[in-house]
């Protein structure tokens, strides 16, 4: 049947390169895919040997020693493979294929030469393959456990630390569906209702749970994250499933979060003690004061006991909230006001309005402000009010921007400046809190009443 084909057109075909070639590597034919590849003429190429074509662009040493080696000891070339700079072409990977004929009668030798540009093949596999270098490299730097699965749920690679984590070797891994690794014991049903479930819903899932027990490193919880990976050209999909052990973590948190428990009880109990301690102390100066009958002892003795009691609310009404360092204003505030118009008697007759933001507070600030309150209702009660039993008292803190604003005014006759105060202990007390809370207190008093503010950074 080939017989009856012209040879010419067998050769015409071919998309390949073809050189018939002397024992002596001299073209004696050439076709026409060699003229428009390489971009040369049949003048320049036909009687040349093949290491003086175009300038001598053929003279590659490595491919005439394998043309003499099969003329002398083979009969064939399979894929050989020149990477070479061509004057007129550039750069090309060839791949060549020969054969060695005898003709008949006369026993001459001729080289049947199959030339086929490889170079975009060869430079494609060869970035391929840097990727691949580069994404195993990338791999291997991630600390966290890694696999990578292919759309059937079958491993196609594992970095070192999952190797590690969960003590299996890589040929036991590679190519097992994952639900078969290590004897079944990745067949965790929330793992592999994630992958066949929810995966294929989603491109992405982050931080999934699961807890399972292994049998070589025991009782472990695991936060997943998975992405879907799309390979062009052929529909189908990978997934990166990234393993984070969170074992470790959850029980040091565990631990801490006892420590902080067992600490705020103990703070707790300090606080109460000291409530306690407050409280009789308060007492043992009310009973040294009834002892007393120095009406000004009595009275310096009145005013250290509020004192005293106003530390006192501070840890009462931490007491009450529950809390260890942190207490909320208007419920110490108010409590605080209460108590002094209470044990004042006037709690019946005054008008008290109140307008306090509730913000939080540590300890370290309310008790410097707790006392400041105390002295200036202490002042109002004990000037304002004198000859009569209603009047107003009014007590409000604001939170403005960068500053905190507390105002505490009533409606006395307003600051006697030729009056003779009891010692000026209070007034001292007064700036000394008020330096502590870095803020700056002002007043303003008229025939209207007596209004004291005191601004401090938030």
């Amino acid at each position: 049947m080939l017989r009856e084909i012209d040879s010419a057109e067998i050769v015409a075909s071919l998309r390949e390169s073809l050189l018939v070639l002397t024992e002596d590597l001299v073209v004696e034919y050439a076709n026409d895919r060699f003229f428009q590849l390489f971009e040369v003429n049949r003048e320049e190429t036909m009687g040349v040997r093949l290491d003086a074509l175009g300038n001598g662009q053929w003279d590659i040493p490595s491919l005439t020693r394998e043309l003499f080696r099969m003329v002398e000891d083979a009969n064939t070339i399979e894929d050989f493979e020149i990477d070479h700079h061509f004057e007129h072409i550039g750069r090309r990977v060839m791949r060549l294929n020969a054969r060695k004929t005898v003709r008949p009668g006369n026993g001459s030798r001729r080289i049947l030469l199959a030339i086929e540009d490889v170079t975009a093949e060869v430079d494609a596999a060869t970035d391929l393959e840097r990727e691949r270098l580069l994404s195993r490299g990338i791999m291997e730097t991630i600390r966290e456990p890694l696999l990578v699965l292919d759309g059937q749920l079958s491993v196609i690679s594992a970095n070192r630390a999952f190797y590690t984590s969960f003590h299996v070797s890589e040929p036991e891994t590679v190519g097992q569906r994952i639900d078969d690794l290590g004897n079944g014991q990745w067949a965790i049903p929330k793992l592999l209702d994630l992958l066949a479930n929810v995966i294929p819903q989603n491109d992405v899932v982050e931080d999934f749970e699961v807890q399972h027990r292994f049998e070589e490193i025991g009782e472990r919880t695991m936060l997943l994250n998975a992405r879907k990976v799309y390979q062009e050209g052929n529909a189908t999909h990978m997934l990166l499933l990234a393993i984070q052990d969170i074992t470790e973590r959850q029980r040091l948190e565990a631990e801490r979060l006892a420590a902080l428990d067992q600490a705020g009880r103990l703070l707790e109990e300090l606080n109460h003690r000291i409530m306690n301690s407050l409280a009789m102390i308060g007492s043992i100066i009310s009973m040294e004061a009834r002892n007393l009958s120095d009406d000004e002892c009595k009275a310096a003795f009145a005013r250290m006991r509020a004192r005293v009691e106003a530390v006192g609310n501070l840890y009462k009404t931490l007491s009450r909230a529950g809390s260890v360092d942190t207490i909320g204003t208007c419920a110490y505030l108010t409590a605080l006001t209460e108590d002094l118009l209470a044990s004042s008697g006037r709690d019946d007759g005054l008008s008290l309005r109140l307008d306090i933001a509730d913000l939080p507070l540590s300890t370290q600030v309310a008790v410097p402000l707790g006392l400041v309150v105390n002295e200036l209702i202490t002042n109002s009660l004990k000037y304002a009010y004198n000859g009569r039993a209603d009047g107003v008292l009014y007590v409000s803190l604001r939170n403005e921007p960068e500053k905190m604003t507390l105002v505490i005014a009533d409606d006395g006759p307003g600051i006697d400046p030729d009056a003779q105060v009891d010692s000026g202990l209070g007034q001292k007390l007064i700036d000394a809190f008020a330096t502590q809370l870095g803020g700056k207190i002002s007043v303003e008093s008229d025939q209207a009443g007596t209004r004291h503010t005191l601004a401090m950074p938030v």
